[in-house]
């Protein structure tokens, strides 16, 4: 527009590709390319200490843990996991593993309904909310029309946390901040046609797992909505407010070192130390008191209790 005579090099140049992740031997061999200076082959560094892999996790107190924990405790073994784009994408990894096949975003609920045909096992699928609004509702519609016997979960953490916390259709504000209609995710389920929609804090993990047994004996289409902000902006609002987040440890003298809430819960708050011993990390801790239901000994109790 402005009819500049800078020479401009990118996609359009055929010096970046359309396609792949812009790593740094990609986007350094295109500088080069430009600038037409010679490339050097990158010789990888070595180290004499063995670094452990540490994979992405789902944040301490998040509450797509509690109900992906729900969900295991509700489910059978052969229960088909379709998922999607976002965070909840984390629960493929050990130890809550609910994740079997991801295509695109969307995605997760027309796979349900595919594999409700092509199948007899149980079906429960996944997606947050802002994946429903931008692309989840005419899979739902399909469920509803057709009768589809599968289970669909909406990860409602009023947020589109991801990619940063923009709003979305369900929040109170649009993208500008001004003040817009939230629209309920179990409202448009209704509205569509799903007769069976229940919605669960999945922070309280007694009636999260009755929630989903009832879903899964349920013949036809289900839509379980399990609400809980993100725990990032749920603490962020603590400390705005001037709100002291409650920690939880480790009762040492009931703790049986049953593991379960590292080997089955797996928040990343836990740890064991030198001498074997189970405890939370105070850093990490955000409070969200879950892992209080998880505990089969009572061994976790609040902080100064």
């Amino acid at each position: 527009d402005i009819k500049s005579n800078v020479k401009i090099y990118g996609k359009s140049t055929g010096h970046f590709p359309r396609i792949y992740e812009y790593d740094v031997d990609l986007v350094r061999d295109a500088i080069c390319e430009i600038l037409d200076v010679k490339k050097k082959k990158r010789k990888p560094g070595r180290i004499g200490i063995h670094i452990p892999s540490r994979p992405p996790v789902l944040c301490a107190g998040c509450p797509h843990r509690a109900t992906y924990y729900a969900v295991k405790l509700a489910s059978k073994k052969d229960t088909i996991f379709p998922t999607d784009i976002g965070c909840y994408t984390l629960g493929k990894f050990p130890p809550l593993e609910v994740a079997d096949v991801l295509l695109c975003m969307g995605s997760n609920a027309g796979m349900a309904c595919g594999f409700s045909i092509s199948t007899n096992q149980k079906i429960i699928s996944f997606m947050g909310d802002s994946t429903f609004f931008h692309a989840g509702i005419p899979a739902l519609i399909d469920a509803a029309h057709h009768n589809h016997d599968c289970v669909i979960t909406v990860l409602d953490n009023r947020t589109t946390a991801m990619t940063g916390h923009q709003p979305h259709p369900g929040t109170q504000y649009d993208g500008m901040g001004r003040k817009a209609k939230m629209i309920k995710v179990e409202d448009v389920a209704r509205g569509v046609g799903i007769e069976h929609v229940e919605v669960v804090n999945p922070k309280n993990l007694k009636e999260t797992t009755a929630a989903f047994k009832r879903a899964l004996e349920y013949k036809g289409p289900s839509v379980i909505v399990s609400k809980s902000p993100c725990i990032l902006l749920e603490v962020r609002d603590k400390i705005e407010k001037g709100v002291k987040i409650q920690k939880y440890e480790i009762d040492q003298e009931k703790c049986t070192k049953c593991k379960t809430c590292v080997s089955r819960f797996g928040c990343v708050a836990f740890y064991i130390d030198k001498k074997g011993n189970v405890r939370i990390d105070q850093e990490q801790c955000n409070g969200c008191g879950v892992c209080v239901q998880v505990c089969p000994f009572n061994a976790i109790r609040k902080v100064g209790d």
